[in-house]
Parts: C-alpha cells; structure tokens; sequence
C-alpha cells in the first residue's frame, strides 16, 4: 500500500520544483522584515538585521578557518539566539553543524566529536554552560561568540551553497548501543519545511513558535529553523520544560501560536493549557515523538472543539527530516497517522517488500525529497536501511522505518508499534505495540506500557499502567480479555503515578523494566 498527500493544492501551495534553500529564505526574510523580532529569550530580543549581521560574522570567522562544504562543526551551545546565528552561519558559510548540548555526559560529547570528525567547535562564553576542557581533543578549534566577531572581510561574498550539500548532522540512538550520525542535506530540509507550509501544518503568515525541545534532537529543526520563514522563535526556559504550571505561564506570557510536546507533557499540560487560554487562541500544539494515546487523543480533541487548543499528530524519522506523515487531532475518529507531507511517499510492505493489504500489518517505508543521505561513516549501516526504492524510476531509494502499521477500512493508518519491540511469548510472536493499544483503549487507562517480563523463569509480559481515579486492574483484565488472545495478555500489572521520562520527554522504558516487579499484581 502507498500512501501519497491527498492529489490538488494544499493551503499554502505545493512545493514548487526544488524549494528555496534555507539561507536563501533566511535572508531573504531579514532583507524584507529586519527590524522584525526574530528570537526572543527571556528578556532579550533579537532582530532579523542583528541575526543576519551575527551569522555573516560567524560564517566569516569559519571560512577564516578552514570550514567549507561538507566540514562538520560542532555547536556546544544551549537552546539560544547564539544557537541560531551561529547554525545559520554554518549553513551560510557551506558547513554542516552538529549540535552538541552542553548537558550531556562528557563522555558523550567526546564521542559525538571523535566519531564525526569534527575539527571546529562553537562554544558559549564564559556564563554560558560548557562541557569540561577535556572534552574537545587539542587538535579542535574552539571559539566562542566573542572570537566571531565582525567579519575580517564585510566585503567578502560567502560562498553558494548547493542542494546536495550536507547540511548538519545529528546522532540517534543506535540499536548496538552506538549512537549514528545521520546525514542531512540542505535540499531535504528546505523539502521538509516547505511540505509542512504546503500542507497546512505550518499555517500562513508570521507565528511565534516555542522552542523547547535540546538542540541535539531533531524535533528542534522544525522549531528554530521556522525563524528562515519570518516567524519568531520564543526560548522556552529549562525550568519551564520541566513544570507544567511553569510552561504553561510561559506559553501564556509569550503569546505563542505553535509549541511542540511529545504525548507524555501534552497529558500534563494539555488541561492547563485550556483552562489558562482564551477561547480562539489559536495555539496549536503539535504532538509527537511517540503514539498519542486514546485517551490524550480524545481530551485534545474536546479542546478543539470548544475552540481553545489547536492539536495535530505528526509522525517522523530524523532519517526522513524531522516528519512525513500528519493529522489534525478531531473528534470523531481513532488515533492515526494521518497523511504524508508534500514531497512524501509512504508505503506499508511485508517483509518481501510487497504493499500489505488494508487490515493487514506492514513496516512503514519513506520516500521522497526529504531522505537523509544516510549515516556518517556507516555506508553497511546505510545500505540496510536506505533501500532502492521499487517504485521509482530516476534510481531513488525509501528508507526503512523500523515501524509497524496497517490501514483501517476506513481510511486511518494506524500504528502498530516498533519491529523492535516484538517478542516471543511461550512461542508466540508478540508486538508490544499492539498489546499496549488494545489496553490503552480501555476507559479508564490513560497510558499503558507493555514490557517483557520474566515470572518463575517464564517469559511474560508485565504492563504499566496510568489510570483515571477508580479505574481497577480488573477492569482492565477484562477488558484485555474481550480484547487480546490469552497469550497476549499481560501477566502482570503495576499501576504508576507517573510515567517516568527520558531527556526528551519520552517514555523511559528502561526505568520502567527496572522496576516493572515491584508493586505487580
């Protein structure tokens, strides 16, 4: 089955030929709007002219060093307008920038650096938060904002930058416990931000969108990079990442139209949004990172109805820029996946690459514009994820998700859950994905995580629930019973107050493994 954007114009207009690269829009935005406020943080603003006078600096001072296409330069800088001006100078003098957030382990960072061969590193100054001195070998080149300063050269044209250039690189997790360097190009990203305007997703004319998400994840290219269309981009602190109450003031104050959050902070803050706003607000929230569950799904899309909280689903790879597939959360429909992005092609295949029927389960599969070049230095890795895609004819290829899903009858894709995540249970193979929605649907279950467990040396599976107030496990077993066949039902349940969080914002699943015998009935 393949999965297109729906055929006609979408709000916006479709991307056009090859869409305008990223410094071409960021500058043209400063030429026609530079006094407009670009980056807010805290009590700081900054202008399109300061932004594009502080980017050329940067990208002067690393042309002065060495840095051109396809050299990788590493950003230790926290979530900023300094972040920002010195990406965008990266980007303006042909490089490609590899954030490396300041609060991460210090053996992290040196492995981030050693394994992409970065040899240049922007750094804070000295208030601002950095990694120990060892961290960066003797051989890098370490500059801080203060050391890119005016230009050696005003006069000095930067360099053109081309679509297949690459643009940044940014590190996942890997499944060997080796994180991976995914390559971008500057024609991928300049895709992905004009399939979410031709889509609607982003919509029309300025918006000040909320950055909260580290610098080291993807999700924030599609909150700062927003900054090249004209919209402005409003810091959110790191206390009020972590403090509904706290975010939810900060999103008021600031009066922002956009905010990403992955479902496990939407379920926190997603009330007190609604209760603070006034109708017509006009703040959309965008959620993904992870499945929305049913019941997040049906609380956001109550607030749309009533017209305070403007939610949608998105669904994305780094390797495939950021997002493919997305959907207004409404009322009246399940959970999905919605629609691909302009320029996206998604098909749902066996394991013989063959399209799966509707109802049938199948592994999601991208195409189109936005497919990352693949990983650093990695070309195995590459070719086992990076296929040839059947269905085109110029050579082009579609890149492996790893996700499950299947088309409903009538109409949604529906995820099914992780590859990686499926296991045998007394011989049975088992997606823990499915488990986990089949319990999630029960009234009264607000989220629900299925682990593997083992009970008297047998393999089991253990769920972790989070209930509404007077929701019993035995309503939940029943309701599993009606539900799954016996050997897929959970042996064990533990009920939890909260689901604990990685760094960004996702479910923990190694902190619930951990204690996923405690507490078990």
């Amino acid at each position: 089955m393949t999965l297109r954007p729906p055929a006609g114009p979408a709000p916006g207009g479709p991307p056009d030929g090859r869409p305008g690269l990223l410094p071409a829009r960021f500058l043209a935005t400063a030429s026609a709007r530079p006094d407009a406020v670009a980056v807010e943080d805290g009590g700081t603003r900054t202008t399109f002219a300061e932004l594009a006078g502080r980017s050329a600096a940067v990208a002067a001072r690393l042309l002065a060093h060495g840095v051109g296409a396809e050299t990788v330069v590493g950003l230790c800088l926290p979530r900023s307008a300094d972040f920002i001006a010195a990406a965008l100078g990266v980007l303006r003098a042909g490089g490609a920038f590899l954030p490396l957030d300041p609060a991460y382990p210090a053996d992290r960072l040196r492995y981030l650096v050693r394994d992409s061969g970065t040899t240049v590193v922007l750094t804070g100054g000295d208030d601002a938060p950095r990694p120990p001195a060892d961290v960066f070998p003797a051989h890098l080149t370490v500059l801080s904002p203060a050391d890119a300063g005016p230009p050696p050269d005003a006069g000095t044209p930067l360099p053109a930058v081309g679509s297949g250039q690459l643009a940044y690189v940014i590190y996942t997790s890997g499944s060997t416990g080796r994180p991976k360097g995914v390559q971008v190009e500057h024609g991928a990203l300049a895709a992905f931000l004009a399939g979410l305007e031709a889509a609607g997703a982003v919509r029309p004319g300025p918006a000040r969108v909320g950055w909260s998400a580290s610098p080291s994840f993807d999700a924030s290219l599609q909150q700062w990079a927003r900054v090249c269309r004209g919209d402005t981009v409003v810091i959110v602190d790191d206390l009020a990442r972590r403090v509904p109450q706290r975010l939810v003031r900060a999103v008021t104050e600031a009066r922002l139209t956009d905010l990403d959050l992955t479902p496990g902070l939407a379920e926190l803050t997603a009330d007190r949004l609604a209760r603070a706003l006034p109708a017509g607000s006009g703040l959309r929230l965008w959620v993904g990172g992870e499945a929305v569950p049913p019941a997040l799904w049906r609380t956001l899309a109550g607030h749309r109805a009533a017209g305070v909280l403007d939610a949608v689903n998105v669904y994305g790879t780094t390797e495939t820029t950021v997002d493919s597939l997305w959907a207004p959360i409404t009322d009246g429909v399940e959970p999905h996946l919605g629609t691909p992005l302009p320029g996206q092609t998604v098909r749902l295949l066996d394991d013989r690459l063959r399209p799966v029927a509707v109802g049938e389960p199948g592994e999601l599969y991208v195409a189109g514009r936005t497919l990352a070049r693949g990983y650093l230095g990695r070309p195995g890795l590459t070719a086992q994820r990076f296929l040839p895609d059947p269905w085109a004819a110029d050579g082009t290829r579609m890149y492996r998700t790893g996700d499950r899903a299947r088309r409903t009858p009538d109409g949604r894709l529906e995820f099914l859950g992780r590859t990686d995540h499926q296991v045998k249970v007394r011989g049975y193979r088992v997606e823990l994905g499915e488990v986990e929605a089949a319990l999630a649907d029960c009234p009264g279950v607000l989220e629900s995580v299925v682990l593997p467990h083992t009970q008297g040396g047998v393999g089991v599976l253990a769920a972790c629930l989070r209930t509404a107030p007077g929701t019993s496990l035995e309503q939940v077993r029943a309701h599993a019973a009606l539900r799954l066949p016996e050997w897929m039902r959970p042996s064990a349940y533990r009920v939890v107050a909260a689901m604990p969080l990685t760094p960004a914002g996702k479910i923990d699943r190694v902190a619930l493994g951990a204690g996923v015998g405690a507490g078990a009935h």
